[in-house]
């Protein structure tokens, strides 16, 4: 059967992809990209650069959008993906899948090894600007680096083409990974990402949001020139004040702030939420300066992340969020590294596609054992399950889980209901004690349930003193309550 990639794809590939091939430069690692020499700034032929709209080609501004809703999602015996390879590209293959469950079906292009691996090999993930589609994969060298290497490499469209890491971006990124690894042999402990720019702050965010050891994790990120701060974004993109907004047709001549309103429900001021949890670090528009309690990025601390960005790119708000993003990262692990190299455009075209594969192939997945760490919903996070108070405000924790010792500490807390940590997973079942650290930033104190336990504890003490707790026989599990914030030892004993 003849086979096709769908549109925008293929048209971008035709007439983009020699251009925009990486110019294979040597990076130069600098503390200051203002310092990285190369050539001044100059007007693109089609003037200024302001937006991410402005790098787009032709085709890929006329390109019929390839978002599609999933109208199968509510059809249980629907067929949930399909596949086919991609004429003229050896070994890659368009897939199609549905029920994603945002009710948006997604789209994404797989490269396979030229060779069927006899073990498992790592993925690279590549998130594609704004306004492109999962072809965008086709404008770098990506798939020629992935295939000399023996790796798989997946270019996922996030839903839409100008989804800017939106939620319902991250789940279809997660089923299409999740898709992957379990049709083929990834190694999960090597999976790696890049994006460029909107495509470089969903995969930051991405990678800071998913932190579910039973999912696909990235155990090392590329993030190019990329949007890290949906707000600063909106704030700096160009918008004609809603004067050709959705005319002549629903949808036409809509501006980047117009899309970031449309797909958070308002402005950053009226829904700061929405922007903040899809954002990596808060810049603030006037000063720079990241903004506390609602960084994302302290998720990052176990994942290496090299920066990367052009000395002289046009569209300098997103310099600057690239600075304020490395800056903040830096101290929190040595891996983290800043390249600038010479440029004066936003594109592709500045990075060098061997050398970030070389980067990243030096990393693993890790799973520390103490951090800190910001939740924006229920759900698994590392090694706990975390229930909210409220879902529309963050959940920081600073945690450890200490084997030797049998300890767990969950400490600094605010807006959380519960947690829950799996003491047979972790080795703290036997015999003794089994130690609970607590405090809360909120004054509220927490409930924290142990579960994997085979019997109740004998005895529980808060600060020495004999106290109980609720033991739950279906579930095994036993609950404690803390009502106060101040640091409490609570103590399990067990026979």
């Amino acid at each position: 059967m003849r086979t096709v990639l769908l549109l925008t794809a293929l048209l971008v590939s035709a007439s983009c992809g020699h251009e925009t091939a990486s110019s294979g430069a040597q990076p130069v690692v600098v503390t200051d990209p203002g310092t990285g020499g190369g050539d001044p700034p100059v007007d693109e032929p089609t003037g200024r650069v302001r937006s991410v709209a402005d790098v787009l080609s032709v085709l890929e501004r006329g390109a019929r959008p390839v978002d599609q809703v999933d109208a199968t999602s509510t059809t249980s015996n629907a067929i949930r993906y399909r596949a086919r390879f991609v004429d003229g590209y050896p070994g890659l293959l368009e897939f199609v899948l549905n029920n994603t469950g945002s009710g948006w079906q997604e789209k994404f292009l797989l490269q396979l090894p030229p060779t069927p691996p006899v073990a498992p090999v790592p993925l690279l993930a590549v998130f594609h600007k704004f306004g492109s589609s999962h072809g965008d994969v086709l404008n770098t060298t990506f798939l020629a680096e992935v295939q000399a290497r023996g790796w798989y490499c997946i270019a996922p469209l996030g839903a839409r083409q100008k989804h800017f890491g939106n939620n319902e971006s991250q789940i279809n990124t997660r089923a299409a990974l999740e898709l992957v690894a379990q049709l083929f042999p990834v190694d999960r402990n090597r999976v790696y990402g890049v994006g460029f720019s909107m495509g470089g702050g969903a995969l930051a965010n991405y990678a800071a949001r998913h932190l579910d050891p039973n999912g696909v994790q990235f155990a090392a990120i590329c993030e190019h020139t990329g949007g890290v701060s949906l707000a600063h974004t909106w704030f700096y993109e160009p918008d004609d004040a809603d004067l050709d907004d959705d005319w002549p047709t629903p949808g036409a001549n809509l501006e980047p702030p117009d899309i970031l309103e449309d797909l958070f429900g308002g402005t950053p001021a009226q829904v700061p939420f929405a922007y903040q949890r899809c954002s990596t670090v808060d810049v603030d528009v006037f000063t720079g300066q990241v903004g506390v309690g609602t960084d994302f990025a302290r998720n990052l601390s176990h994942v290496p992340t090299l920066v990367w960005m052009a000395n002289y790119d046009p569209l300098i708000y997103l310099g600057t969020q690239t600075n304020a993003f490395y800056g903040h990262i830096q101290p929190q692990n040595p891996a983290h590294q800043l390249t600038v190299v010479s440029g004066t455009s936003h594109s592709w075209s500045t990075l060098d596609e061997t050398v970030v594969c070389d980067w990243l192939q030096q990393f693993t997945l890790q799973s520390p054992m103490s951090g800190s760490m910001l939740c924006d919903e229920d759900g698994v996070w590392r090694h706990f399950v975390v229930e909210q108070v409220a879902h529309t405000a963050f959940t920081p924790i600073t945690w450890a889980i200490n084997v030797a010792l049998r300890r767990v500490d969950v400490l600094q807390t605010a807006n959380l209901l519960r947690v829950s940590v799996d003491a047979a997973r972790h080795n703290l079942v036997g015999p003794g004690l089994l130690t609970l650290r607590l405090t809360t930033a909120d004054g509220t104190g927490d409930r924290v349930r142990v579960t994997g336990l085979a019997n109740p504890p004998s005895a529980v003490r808060r600060d020495g003193v004999l106290t109980s707790g609720a033991w739950n026989g279906a579930t095994q599990s036993f609950e404690i309550t803390e009502t106060d914030g101040a640091l409490h030892v609570w103590t399990l004993t067990f026979p």
